[in-house]
C-alpha cells in the first residue's frame, strides 16, 4: 500500500475535498408503474407534458411477445404503425437475458393517456417505464453520507432543470419553484435485499429511515411534479444508501515518529480496537509560513488497524519553509475501502514534533513526496485472488506487459485480441460484481506473475485500474511510459443504472446485482481520494449513439434511466473526470454488443493508439 501526498492545489480545485451530498445524489427523468394481467389486459393511465417524445417500455416475464397501444385524451390509438409512432426492439437493458419492446410517440397531445398492454398470463405484473420528454428532473439526496448502523438517515428530494443537476440540490429546487416548476406529492418505500419492500412516511420533501442496519439500502421515490406550464409530470428516483458499522473512535492523541531524513509517521491513537483491519484515511496538514497558516499538502491511503492506533505518514519537504511548532491536521477523514463512507471524521489536531527539512524535495524525492516508498510493512493480500491465471496471449511471465481488462459482469472477451500486437495479457474473472478495491486487487493478484505492465481497461475496469495506480505499488508502478491507464467507457463520476439494477435487475434479468461504487454518490465519495498525479496518469475516451431522425439510443431500455449523450451504460458527463487526459467523445459506438452501435471497444484507430502508447 502507498503512502499518499498531494499538493494544496488539489484541495484548492476541490478534488481532495470530501463531496457534499447535496451536489450528488441521485436523479430521474423517468417513471414507473406497475399494475397486473386481468383476462390478458394490463392498463395504466399516466400523465404527459407537451412537446417532446414520449417513451413507453413494457416489461416482465413474456414482454417480448406481448402488444402495447397508447391512447391519447382525444382518443387516438397509438401502436407504432402510425406515422408519428413506432414500434423499438431489443434488449431490455445492457447484460441483461431478457428482450422487450418499446412504444416511441413524437409530439404526443398534452393530458392523461391510457396505456393498454396485452398478452400477459392472468395475475402476473406488468412494469411500464415512461419518459415523456419533459425535461424537468426529480433528485434525491443525503444530508449526510457518513451513516453507521443505528443512525438516523435523513433523505432529501425536490425538482430540478437539468442546468442543475450538479449543484445543492435545495438550490435547484428554489430555481425550479422561482420557474413555476413544484413537487405537488410524494411517497415513498424502501427496498430489502431479499425483494420485498416496506413503505416510508415521507413528510414535505423529506423522508428519515431510523436505526437501519449496516449494507446497502435502497430508497425508491415516486413523486407527482407540477411543470409550471399547465402539465403533470411523474417520476421516480432510486437512492442507493450504504450504512457502515464497526467505526474506529479517534482518542484525539497523535504521536510523531521519525521514518527517515524527511517522512513521520503519524500515529493516530485509538478508544478500543474495531474488529475491521483497515480503513481509508484522507487528511490536510496545515502550517504558518510566510503567506500565513494554510494547507500545505493532503496526506492518505489505505491504512492498517494495528495495536489501538493508525497511522499516516507525512513527507515533511511538503513544509519546507513553514514553522515546525504551528503544524496541525484538518479535516481527517477515516472511511471504508469498499464503499468510501466516512466512519470517523476530525476537524483538527495538533502535531508536536515534526522536524522540516532544510532543503527542498527534487526529482525523484517527488514521487515519493506522492506515492511513499515500497517497504515490508505495506503489503495487503488480496481478498478476492483468481483460482487459476487466465490464458497469456502473447505475454510471457515475467515481461513487460499490456494488461487488457474487463468491466463489471462481463460475460467474454470484452477486447478483441486480434487487435493489439506486442507482449499483452487479457485479465479474465467473469461474471463479477466488486468493489472497486475488491477488482484492483484481484487485477495485482493476476499481475504479480509479471514484471510490469499498464492497463487498458473497458468501464469499471477502469475505476479499478486507477484506484490500484493509486493506493497499491504493482506492476503499474515499474511500468515504461507516462500511460498506466487508459480508459473507456469509465463512469468515473457514476452511472444511475449502478443504482438503478437493485429496483429493476429483477425485472430486466441482470443476474449481478447493484454496484454502490459506481452510483453518482459512491463516485463522488471515491474521487474524493484519488490526487492529481494519479489522475495525470490516466488517459480517458467516451462514445455515444450515431445521433438521427427518430433514433437517439443505444439501448431501448437503459436510454430511459440516462441522459443524453450516453453510451448505453455511462453518460458522457460521468465518463470523464477532472485532471485525467480527456481524450474527447466519438459518435457511433456504444458500451457493449447488441445495441444500435457497434461495441465501443472494437474501434481498431482507438485500440491501435492504446496498444502503441501504453506503459509496458
Amino acid at each position: 500500500m502507498k503512502h499518499l501526498g498531494a499538493p494544496p492545489s488539489d484541495l484548492d480545485r476541490g478534488w481532495l475535498v470530501e463531496p457534499d451530498p447535496r451536489e450528488h445524489g441521485t436523479r430521474s427523468h423517468h417513471s414507473v408503474h406497475e399494475a397486473i394481467f386481468v383476462d390478458g389486459l394490463a392498463t395504466i393511465r399516466i400523465e404527459v407534458p407537451r412537446g417532446g417524445m414520449l417513451k413507453l417500455l413494457s416489461a416482465g416475464t413474456g414482454s417480448e411477445t406481448w402488444t402495447i397501444e397508447a391512447i391519447a385524451p382525444g382518443g387516438a390509438s397509438h401502436s407504432g404503425d402510425g406515422t408519428i409512432s413506432k414500434i423499438r426492439r431489443g434488449s431490455m437493458v445492457p447484460g441483461g437475458d431478457a428482450t422487450a419492446q418499446r412504444l416511441d410517440i413524437r409530439d404526443p397531445e398534452p393530458g392523461v393517456w391510457t396505456v393498454n398492454v396485452r398478452g400477459g398470463e392472468r395475475d402476473r405484473s406488468m412494469t411500464l417505464l415512461v419518459e415523456d420528454g419533459s425535461p424537468i428532473r426529480l433528485r434525491a439526496w443525503l444530508d449526510d453520507y457518513s451513516n453507521l448502523a443505528g443512525d438516523t438517515v435523513t433523505v432529501h428530494a425536490g425538482c430540478s432543470f437539468p442546468d442543475d443537476i450538479s449543484i445543492n440540490g435545495d438550490v435547484a429546487m428554489s430555481n425550479a419553484t422561482a420557474a413555476g416548476a413544484t413537487m405537488l406529492s410524494m411517497s415513498a418505500r424502501l427496498l430489502h435485499e431479499d425483494g420485498t419492500s416496506s413503505g416510508l412516511a415521507a413528510r414535505s420533501n423529506r423522508l428519515q429511515l431510523h436505526s437501519m442496519d449496516a449494507g446497502i439500502h435502497t430508497v425508491i421515490i415516486d413523486a407527482t411534479i407540477d411543470d409550471g406550464v399547465g402539465g403533470l409530470l411523474h417520476r421516480t428516483a432510486t437512492l442507493p444508501i450504504a450504512v457502515e458499522h464497526d467505526a474506529p473512535v479517534l482518542s484525539g492523541t497523535a504521536k510523531v515518529e521519525p521514518m527517515d531524513a524527511s517522512r513521520r509517521r503519524i500515529e493516530l491513537g485509538l478508544a478500543g480496537q474495531p474488529d475491521r483491519d483497515r480503513v481509508l484515511a484522507g487528511a490536510e496538514i496545515w502550517a504558518t509560513s510566510s503567506d500565513g497558516h494554510r494547507p500545505r499538502c493532503w496526506i492518505g491511503g489505505i491504512t492498517p488497524i494495528d495495536d489501538g492506533s493508525v497511522s499516516l505518514v507525512l513527507d515533511a519537504d511538503w513544509l519546507h519553509g513553514c514553522d515546525a511548532d504551528t503544524v496541525e491536521i484538518r479535516s481527517l477523514r477515516l472511511a471504508d475501502v469498499d464503499t468510501f463512507v466516512a466512519l470517523t471524521r476530525l476537524d483538527r489536531l495538533p502535531l508536536e514534533g515534526v522536524v522540516i527539512p532544510a532543503t527542498r524535495a527534487s526529482g525523484l524525492r517527488t514521487d515519493r513526496m506522492h506515492m511513499g516508498v515500497l517497504g515490508p510493512d505495506r503489503f495487503v493480500t488480496s481478498r478476492t485472488m483468481h483460482e487459476s491465471a487466465p490464458p497469456l496471449r502473447s505475454a510471457q511471465p515475467g515481461g513487460h506487459n499490456l494488461m487488457l481488462v474487463h468491466g463489471y459482469c462481463e460475460d467474454g472477451d470484452a477486447w478483441p485480441l486480434n487487435q493489439f500486437t506486442g507482449d499483452f495479457t487479457e485479465y479474465e474473472n467473469l461474471s463479477q460484481n466488486f468493489s472497486h478495491d475488491q477488482f484492483a486487487l484481484d487485477i495485482r493478484s493476476f499481475g504479480n506473475q509479471y514484471k510490469s505492465y499498464s492497463i487498458v481497461a473497458h468501464s469499471q475496469g477502469g475505476n479499478a485500474g486507477l484506484h490500484l495506480y493509486t493506493f497499491y505499488w504493482s506492476g503499474l508502478d515499474w511500468s515504461t511510459g507516462i500511460r498506466k491507464v487508459q480508459a473507456l467507457g469509465t463512469p468515473l463520476q457514476g452511472t444511475p443504472l449502478a443504482g438503478s439494477i437493485a429496483d429493476l435487475g429483477a425485472i430486466f434479468g441482470i443476474q449481478c446485482g447493484s454496484n454502490y461504487d459506481m452510483t453518482y454518490d459512491g463516485a463522488a465519495q471515491w474521487a474524493s481520494f484519488i490526487p492529481s498525479w494519479a489522475r495525470a496518469s490516466t488517459w480517458v475516451w467516451s462514445t455515444t449513439f450515431e445521433d438521427g431522425w427518430f433514433y437517439d439510443y443505444c439501448n431501448i431500455g437503459s436510454d430511459l434511466l440516462l441522459s443524453d449523450p450516453e453510451d448505453g451504460v455511462v453518460e458522457v458527463s460521468g465518463a470523464h473526470l477532472n485532471g485525467t487526459n480527456d481524450m474527447g467523445t466519438k459518435e457511433g459506438w456504444c458500451h457493449i454488443q447488441g445495441m444500435a452501435d457497434p461495441a465501443q471497444t472494437l474501434d481498431t484507430n482507438r485500440n491501435d493508439e492504446m496498444d502503441s502508447e501504453g506503459a509496458r
